[in-house]
């Protein structure tokens, strides 16, 4: 008689589970806790004796339980039929996670009312009905504060397509890109409303316009080979309200000049792709070289841009692939995520003196928070010219050197046919107004000649960034290759927002 009451509460107790109910303990909290408290003590103590073997029992039910079988109730897609089948011989506590993946894959499928009901009984076959219910479509994107843009330039930057199936993982991707955007800062979380009238869903954005335009400019000085250097930057970020960015760099120094910009007219045609034209001058001590790109981006997903550029220099004409990955978690001194950008370049037309070759780059930084306001930041970079005896101009060489490169290095301090390097930064950030770090940075570089072969470079330092409203405050100091530590390269930036 005990087995049959023991494999009566085992069959109570897992179908209670399985159906997203009450936990077993919340039955007791309930049902049983009113009966004990109307029982004499020694009632209680027997009736509490009674409970423990029925408790142990679910629980060696619950272990020893197997899926003998799948017996499907009603209409079911071969998509859940495949998930189910392959629980098959498992453990009866592997069904409630499959059907949680279930439901998640509706879910994300449009699917938000899905519901799936199942239980084990004692011969172990799984009993399944499955109830998808009505699609539901996105509406258009609405925001509830000032974004300062204009409405149909936010909706297509949330990614969110009117009549697409909705998604709430695509959502939750949309709130974030936003957020790393620099455009907008976050008030509150993306929420989703029904269309009283409709299968739609309205996304609602709370996203309040960010002053993100900035001047900023930095002096750094070597004492190792006295040199000072200036770099004045001037970024224009949604020019109107309307996704245009103008980005203009000016570089000087004793025997080098160096003048850079882009400018990005957004969605051209009424399409997705973005038109991108750019180009630098640049002059040394010995030779000048211009050179202008003119090409197309556009985003794929939430997190990944493509572009390709064709180009033309003062001695080359070029065809370029690129690709971009973000997913930090903000614009400003992120805290997680990663980022990653790669490119492939091929030079053609050269003069007769210069072989055609191809210009292979890619940098990475990923973050990592560590403990309260602790971070870490693991990066990387390479790059390489093939075919390695190819016959170059200087200035088709990697130019390297700077917070770029190698940090320890005057900025574009040398030129080299291929270099790598890694680097690991320890941080204190107090939320959007601090940042402390100590990085460290070793790496390899392809040395011209007299010099042949490859050469170790290790970088080493600390940097400091304060915040205080529109205006923010930059400090560093690098050294490299164990040289004395007053014979490093020190930096001072301010920057001013608009």
């Amino acid at each position: 008689m005990r087995n049959v009451k023991c494999e009566m509460w085992n069959e109570k107790l897992v179908n209670v589970i399985l159906s997203g109910g009450q936990r077993p303990e919340s039955i007791y909290e309930t049902s049983l806790f009113r009966a004990l408290v109307e029982l004499g003590s020694k009632e209680q103590d027997l009736l509490l004796v009674l409970i423990s073997v029925l408790v142990f029992c679910a629980h060696a039910f619950a272990a020893d339980c197997r899926i003998a079988s799948v017996q499907w109730v009603g209409v079911h897609e071969s998509y859940e039929d495949a998930q189910v089948q392959a629980l098959v011989g498992k453990s009866c506590e592997s069904w409630p996670i499959t059907r949680e993946r279930i439901l998640n894959y509706y879910e994300n499928r449009g699917f938000l009312a899905a519901q799936m009901k199942g239980a084990v009984d004692s011969s172990g076959v799984l009993t399944i009905e499955m109830e998808r219910g009505a699609a539901w479509v996105w509406a258009n994107p609405e925001n509830m504060d000032s974004s300062g843009s204009k409405p149909e330039v936010f909706r297509k930057q949330t990614g969110i397509v009117a009549g697409n199936l909705v998604s709430p993982l695509d959502l939750e991707r949309s709130d974030m890109k936003l957020a790393r955007l620099g455009y907008y800062n976050p008030v509150a979380p993306v929420q989703m409303f029904r269309d009283p009238n409709r299968n739609r869903i309205i996304p609602l954005y709370h996203m309040q316009a960010a002053v993100v335009s900035e001047a900023y400019a930095l002096l750094t000085y070597s004492s190792e080979t006295d040199v000072w250097e200036g770099n004045v930057n001037v970024s224009l970020y949604n020019i109107l309200g309307t996704a245009r960015d103008l980005l203009l760099e000016g570089y000087t120094a004793d025997d080098a000049r160096r003048l850079e910009g882009s400018y990005k007219e957004p969605w051209i045609f009424g399409t997705d792709w973005n038109l991108i034209a750019r180009g630098y001058f640049d002059e040394d001590s010995s030779e000048r070289d211009a050179y202008g790109e003119l090409g197309i981006t556009r985003d794929i997903g939430f997190d990944f841009t493509v572009g390709v550029f064709l180009g033309a220099g003062s001695n080359r004409k070029t065809s370029s692939l690129e690709l971009a990955y973000v997913s930090l978690d903000r614009f400003v001194l992120p805290r997680s995520g990663t980022r990653f950008n790669g490119a492939i370049v091929w030079n053609m037309d050269r003069p007769d003196s210069l072989d055609n070759y191809l210009k292979a780059s890619a940098k990475f930084s990923r973050y990592l928070p560590l403990y309260g306001n602790w971070i870490t930041r693991f990066s990387g970079a390479a790059g390489g010219i093939f075919p390695t005896d190819a016959d170059l101009d200087r200035f088709d060489y990697f130019a390297l050197g700077g917070m770029d490169s190698f940090r320890g290095m005057d900025v574009r301090f040398m030129r080299s046919r291929a270099y790598g390097y890694s680097e690991f930064a320890l941080m204190w950030q107090d939320g959007y107004d601090l940042s402390i770090e100590a990085f460290y940075q070793p790496g390899l570089y392809r040395a011209f000649v007299p010099d042949h072969g490859w050469k170790r470079e290790h970088d080493y330092g600390v940097a400091f960034t304060q915040y205080r409203g529109n205006w923010s405050v930059n400090l560093y100091y690098a050294l490299r290759n164990g040289e004395n530590y007053l014979d490093g390269i020190i930096g001072f930036g301010l920057k001013t927002l608009f």
